[in-house]
């Protein structure tokens, strides 16, 4: 073999690694509800499985509680307006849609970069 072959494996290898230790879901994600209101995501997923961060829906922000991650999907729950709804969110490329327990529509959000 030759020592140019070996080189691209380990940049192979090496880049696997980097984008394996990133999460999917960590970072800003920003979009509206049908009716126009604000929502934003700022996410941060721990030890591949847990998720924390905040949900601000206009101007208010809470911190989501019971946070989970499987694959391209997680759920949390949230205390806002007198409710505490459970939130569901799938993930495709670097779109979120989430289900918002008692609201009949999704609401799309996308990334910030």
């Amino acid at each position: 073999m030759g020592r140019g072959w070996r080189v691209a494996v380990v940049v192979c290898v090496v880049s696997l690694s980097v984008l394996h230790g990133q999460s999917r879901f960590d970072g800003r994600w920003q979009g509206a509800t049908v009716a126009g209101r604000r929502v934003a995501l700022d996410l941060k997923e721990i030890s591949g499985s847990r998720l924390t961060g905040t949900f601000t829906l206009d101007q208010q922000t809470v911190v989501i509680a019971d946070g989970r991650v499987k694959d391209r999907t997680c759920s949390f729950r949230i205390s806002i307006e007198g409710r505490t709804p459970s939130v569901s969110g799938e993930l495709l490329g670097e779109q979120l849609t989430l289900a918002v327990e008692g609201v009949p529509n999704p609401v799309q959000l996308r990334r910030v970069k």
